[in-house]
């Protein structure tokens, strides 16, 4: 009897280890930049386009959050600049970043595209459901 019940216990273990998703901490004091093919800004696409990410450092007292710079990469010119306050800055081990207050709200999703080997991102003020 207690063969089987530690058999059963392992196998649900080896489940449950499986079926977590993957768990990231906030990322802190890093600058990023990234070149993005294709960009949709609250409804607007665009493509072309660098964006800067800066999240503030853990220490910070007065600049909490993630300030995002989307640039167009021929001219310059900002297109899009708003600091994102008490947001933060989470990097997926596969190159996914994602900006965003906790669990519930997403507002920027930048990611590698697997087809075209590019990269794609999401930008909405109020969040990406």
């Amino acid at each position: 009897m207690k063969k089987v019940i530690i058999v059963f216990w392992a196998f649900f273990y080896a489940i449950a280890s499986f079926a977590q998703g993957e768990s990231v901490k906030p990322s802190y004091g890093v600058k990023l930049d990234r070149e993005v093919a294709i960009a949709k800004i609250e409804k607007e696409i665009y493509q072309d386009v660098v964006v800067e990410l800066k999240s503030s450092d853990f220490i910070a007292w007065f600049a909490h959050g993630v300030k995002i710079i989307v640039r167009d990469a021929k001219t310059g010119k900002k297109l899009y600049r708003k600091r994102f306050s008490k947001s933060y800055l989470y990097a997926f081990s596969d190159g996914t970043i994602y900006v965003g207050k906790g669990n519930a709200l997403t507002q920027l999703t930048l990611l590698k595209s697997n087809k075209y080997n590019v990269w794609l991102m999401e930008l909405r003020k109020n969040g990406i459901y």
